[in-house]
């Protein structure tokens, strides 16, 4: 259960995107032009007799270098950059939210969706209702579960090195230390890890869809144009669609450098 769960009532604040241009702001505020064929919103007259249109910025062409260095480019380069350190995605399923909570369930991750570990917890404290309304995991299903001792040495060895990339990194993280203090263990092997946000990514390339200005992760998963595989609110299923998400914004500055190298290819010698 993550803290952005709930977290996706419509932001009623108009975004930059449907708000309309001249031809002369978007060329000179946003470098974009209108697309072929693209037929203004609205028309409007001057002050001086003449008319004027404006556009939606949905319907411009940005030439590649702008798209490079847009907020969008950022983003995916951004994504590009972490999965060439080959990191590992995490994520927890817990006994709530508060300052009490605890990891129930944990599930590792490559990039490519593999598994690499997965455990369920026995915690110290009761389940939330309202958890085991999201994750469908009862106390009665971890009377036989491990505590944090009997695996936290294993989850340390298959992180290793590799960064880590957690969907909502500020939460998970916080549990994952909660967990370690409630079994009075320091962990402070937490505090060396290199963590990576993929919601902070996934708002950023997609856009906020809440008023907190994130996303959950079901709303880049869908943003994405992804299907769930596996059970949604599993540890290594929300891994996995992490994975995805960050892969799937990667994408777009893989599709930026081959047009980039398209457009090397096709000048003149």
């Amino acid at each position: 259960m993550r803290d952005d769960d709930n977290a996706d009532a419509c932001d009623e604040t108009p975004r930059v995107e449907d708000k309309c241009h001249t031809k002369g702001r978007l060329r000179d505020e946003f470098r974009m032009k209108p697309a072929p064929g693209a037929e203004p919103v609205r028309m409007y007259k001057s002050p001086y007799g003449g008319k004027y249109g404006v556009w939606r910025l949905a319907s411009t062409r940005l030439g590649l270098q702008a798209r490079m260095k847009s907020e969008r480019g950022r983003f995916a380069m951004l994504a590009h950059t972490w999965l060439a350190l080959d990191p590992v995605f995490l994520d927890t399923e817990t006994t709530g939210l508060d300052a009490g909570a605890q990891a129930l369930e944990i599930g590792l991750v490559n990039a490519r969706g593999e598994r690499i570990f997965e455990t369920r917890l026995k915690p110290t404290v009761g389940i939330d209702p309202a958890a085991t309304a999201v994750h469908g995991i009862s106390d009665d299903d971890l009377v036989s579960a491990p505590s944090w001792t009997d695996i936290a040495q294993q989850l340390q060895h298959h992180i290793g090195r590799r960064p880590l990339v957690i969907f909502n990194a500020e939460f998970d993280t916080r549990i994952l230390k909660q967990t370690a203090a409630a079994h009075n263990d320091p962990a402070s092997w937490l505090d060396s890890l290199t963590v990576y946000c993929a919601m902070r990514l996934a708002a950023g390339y997609y856009g906020p869809t809440n008023r907190y200005g994130t996303i959950s992760l079901s709303g880049a998963v869908s943003q994405a144009g992804l299907s769930w595989t596996g059970e949604a609110h599993s540890a290594v299923t929300d891994a996995v669609m992490t994975a995805r998400v960050v892969n799937n914004i990667a994408g777009y500055w893989h599709e930026l450098q081959c047009e980039m190298n398209d457009n090397a290819g096709s000048e003149p010698a």
